[in-house]
């Protein structure tokens, strides 16, 4: 004879919808989900998210070393795509994971004085990055870093060129890698990890050699002030200005 506390012992809860069923299914009847031990589950999640993580980064190395190596993608119309993709693969991976992402996009505790002071660490970060990459690149190659003084004075290339260097990357790429990459890998990795590895493939993206001694560093900067302060703006604002440097530099001609 069967007594309650025996058929209570004999069923367990679905991981996935919560319905009772027998201790000795592998599956469950009212949802399908295949049921696992915590341990193995935890195992399952873990590999899920590296699964997941690679699919965003391959997306992003295959459009970001089409744009840089293919010459018949060298055209404005191409890397208006590949800026629209890049942007479509950020936010999507993003909302993929929406309920432990949201809340990187509130600010708590925000403070004016905070944020003056990490994008003038930006800014500063941005002039000894020109200078250093164009002494490399004269060193090096024996030629100075290529500008954009021809767009001086034309308005809408100018907006174009702060647009889709410095505006657009602050945004898809703080919301694609301290966003969505490091917040996946801190499931799977410590924070310390989580952290170098983001920035180590955040700087891969870019396909500079010469400026990997900077990307990185830079990178983990973002992600160490994310992590910090909870919020994903902070980063942004700061991507912003070091890049928003960069594009008056490139500019101006200095």
């Amino acid at each position: 004879m069967i007594t309650n506390d025996n058929r209570e012992a004999a069923e367990k809860t679905c991981i996935k919808c919560g319905n009772a069923i027998a201790s000795n299914k592998q599956f469950c009847g009212a949802c399908g989900s295949r049921q696992l031990h915590s341990a193995d589950a935890v195992v399952e999640n873990k590999w899920s998210r590296i699964k997941q993580a690679g699919l965003f980064y391959g997306l992003f190395i295959v459009l970001c070393a089409s744009s840089n190596f293919i010459d018949d993608f060298q055209t404005v119309r191409w890397s208006l795509f590949f800026e629209v993709a890049l942007a479509t693969t950020s936010v999507g991976f993003f909302t993929f994971n929406w309920t432990e992402n949201n809340k990187l996009l509130t600010w708590p505790d925000f403070s004016f004085q905070k944020l003056c002071a990490y994008c003038a660490l930006a800014v500063a970060a941005s002039v000894f990055v020109h200078y250093s990459v164009g002494w490399l690149n004269f060193t090096m190659y024996s030629r100075q870093q290529e500008n954009f003084t021809f767009l001086k004075g034309n308005i809408l290339g100018e907006f174009l060129l702060i647009f889709f260097t410095a505006a657009t990357p602050a945004l898809f790429e703080e919301l694609g890698f301290r966003g969505y990459l490091l917040q996946n890998l801190l499931k799977v990795a410590d924070v310390a990890q989580a952290l170098f590895v983001t920035s180590f493939l955040f700087a891969i993206i870019h396909m500079s050699f010469v400026s990997l001694f900077w990307l990185i560093p830079f990178a983990w900067l973002l992600g160490a002030v994310r992590l910090k302060e909870n919020t994903l703006w902070y980063g942004v604002f700061m991507h912003f200005c070091f890049n928003l440097t960069a594009c008056l530099f490139m500019l101006s001609g200095l």
